[in-house]
C-alpha cells in the first residue's frame, strides 16, 4: 500500500488499524491493517516503486503517517530471544502500544 493510498482511505472513512513494527535490530516499517470482505488485510506501507518504506525513529514514522491522515496507530516492539532459552519454541517477544498521533 502507498502513501496515496492510505490518504485515500483515511478520507473515505474506513476504519483502518496502523502499526509501526520495531524489531530490535533493524528498521522501523509501518503496517496498514483494514477489514475486506471479512478477513483482515495487513499491508506494509511502500514507496511508488514498490520498495518498503523503513523509518529510522518513531518521528518518522509518524511525520509519514500523519501527513496521510492517520490519527492514531499501534507500536509494536519485537524483541528477538535466543531460541535455546525459550520453552515454547517462540524466538521473539512482542509488545504492543496504543500511540496518538
Amino acid at each position: 500500500m502507498t502513501k496515496k493510498q492510505l490518504t485515500k482511505l483515511c478520507k473515505s472513512g474506513r476504519s483502518i488499524r496502523v502499526r509501526f513494527i520495531a524489531p530490535a535490530c533493524g528498521p522501523m516499517v509501518a503496517q496498514v491493517c483494514l477489514d475486506r470482505d471479512g478477513k483482515t488485510m495487513r499491508e506494509l506501507l511502500k514507496d511508488p516503486k514498490g520498495r518498503v518504506i523503513t523509518h529510522q525513529n518513531l518521528s518518522q514514522a509518524y511525520d509519514l503517517c500523519r501527513s496521510a491522515g492517520v490519527v492514531e496507530a499501534e507500536l509494536l516492539q519485537v524483541i528477538p530471544h535466543d531460541e535455546a532459552c525459550t520453552e515454547t519454541g517462540d524466538a521473539t517477544n512482542s509488545q504492543t502500544m496504543a500511540l496518538t498521533l
